[in-house]
């Protein structure tokens, strides 16, 4: 299991991290919309109908990966309380347990059904870091446990339930299954857009 190392952390600067996520979020949000907005350019001719599908195949899910992977940590994870930092995929991040703002639990599928859940970590200076690790899980059930900030943490009752803090299940079932079905959901939208898509496509 890996281990939190307990030297010297440095303190990322939330400025710096927040204009870091700022730049992926509307890298991402480009990737998204990028198939709609070669529909201007290909109705003008500039462009050939078939681009537009090509973006819709390879622009949106890499949009979405860009989405889903931005703020989770990579290891190693380094710790000096109320610091926690990590790698994530916009560079490394410290997000301050002192001060939690929100935590929210974040699941992910894969055929065999849960591959992930991630603790989404907001704190009051605007960062975010998502919290894979046993490690990172401990962490902040300490200080979630330990709190005395006011007001306190908004935390989700699927988050409490992962985190061992609330021992019914029935949020955490429930979070699943809304999840699956927003998953079902987004993934037969994204089949009717390419579809929808493909329909320009002159033959």
């Amino acid at each position: 299991m890996r281990r939190v190392r307990r030297s010297f952390v440095p303190v990322m600067s939330p400025a710096a991290v927040r204009r870091r996520a700022r730049r992926w979020a509307a890298l991402a949000g480009a990737a998204l919309v990028s198939p709609y907005a070669a529909l201007i350019p290909a109705a003008a001719g500039w462009l050939p109908p078939e681009f537009a599908v090509v973006l819709a195949l390879v622009a949106v899910p890499t949009g979405l990966l860009i989405l889903s992977e931005t703020c989770k940590e990579r290891p190693p994870l380094r710790a000096s309380w109320p610091h926690l930092t990590a790698r994530t995929l916009t560079g490394e991040r410290t997000v301050d347990l002192s001060v939690i703002s929100t935590v929210r639990l974040l699941t992910y599928f894969s055929r065999s059904g849960v591959s992930e859940r991630v603790l989404l970590v907001r704190d009051v200076n605007g960062v975010c870091l998502g919290l894979k690790s046993a490690v990172g899980r401990a962490a902040l059930r300490r200080a979630l446990e330990r709190s005395s900030s006011h007001p306190q943490p908004r935390v989700s009752r699927a988050a409490l339930v992962h985190l061992g803090i609330v021992t019914s299940r029935s949020p955490l079932v429930l979070h699943t299954v809304v999840s699956w079905l927003v998953t079902v959901l987004g993934i037969c939208g994204y089949i009717v857009t390419v579809l929808a898509l493909a329909d320009r496509v002159p033959t």
